[in-house]
């Protein structure tokens, strides 16, 4: 008893109640289980909680660009202005390639499967390493998490960078015609972005339900774990008293 109040431990060894120590293992172990699966939602929503804040740029890129295009195709517009204009969109588009290439704990966000490497240049994604693949986390015993998109979708796909390098091209050209085509390309490419904006926000839905469940349920094993191995003190401190007085009274007879 004076063992079980100095730890506040009620079982430390088989001895002290067999049964107990198997769940208290059982216990520990899926409590070591839940960390890592934690650990592995919080990283999950720290990638999607990124990749959104680049869907948001790359709105406000495509907002812009819209917006250039749109005034450079009436009759107001000159040869000079479509020239600027262009230059602004070529801008916006190496933007575009920089957010495509945003880092995440030392890797690429939307780096696919080759995530050690840079994804996309001037001139687009590299044909033989594409930024394909979707990255995954396991939150709970072989459920495994779509984290954020590829770069393969959000930035090739989407035609986000090919609607800006159409948009470029057609300014200069100082065709009303071809900035009218490349427009509708902007619009397809913005349509498609609020579109994985939607499905993001689910999959960050899905994580954050998840990650609930599992503190829910570490709060439940933690407290299963701690009626099974933690003393009464109160009771431990009696019954040592009981025992204290047992032994005395005996060594006074004797």
């Amino acid at each position: 008893y004076q063992r079980i109040i100095t730890s506040g431990l009620r079982v430390e060894r088989p001895s002290d109640d067999p049964t107990a120590l198997g769940e208290i293992m059982r216990s520990s172990s899926g409590l070591r289980a839940l960390e890592q699966y934690e650990e592995n939602l919080s990283s999950a929503q720290a990638r999607l909680t990124l990749e959104d804040n680049v869907l948001e740029q790359l709105t406000n890129v495509l907002i812009r660009v819209k917006e250039l295009g749109t005034g450079q195709v009436g009759d107001t517009a000159s040869t000079q202005s479509r020239r600027v204009s262009a230059q602004e969109v070529e801008g916006l588009r190496e933007f575009m390639v920089s957010l495509g290439n945003t880092q995440f704990s030392g890797s690429y966000l939307f780096g696919g499967q080759y995530s050690d490497s840079r994804p996309f240049t001037s001139a687009g994604a590299d044909p033989a390493r594409p930024p394909s693949g979707t990255h995954q986390v396991e939150g709970a015993a072989g459920t495994f998490f779509a984290v954020n998109h590829s770069g393969q979708e959000v930035f090739v796909d989407s035609g986000v960078l090919d609607a800006l390098e159409n948009l470029a091209g057609a300014l200069k050209a100082d065709s009303s015609e071809d900035i009218t085509s490349a427009l509708a390309d902007v619009d397809q490419a913005f349509d498609t972005v609020q579109e994985l904006i939607g499905d993001l926000g689910a999959r960050m839905a899905q994580v954050d339900t998840a990650l609930d469940n599992l503190e829910a349920l570490e709060v439940n094993l933690q407290t299963f774990r701690s009626d099974l191995q933690d003393a009464e003190l109160e009771e431990a401190i009696s019954k040592l008293v009981n025992r204290q007085v047992t032994y005395q009274a005996a060594m006074m007879t004797n």
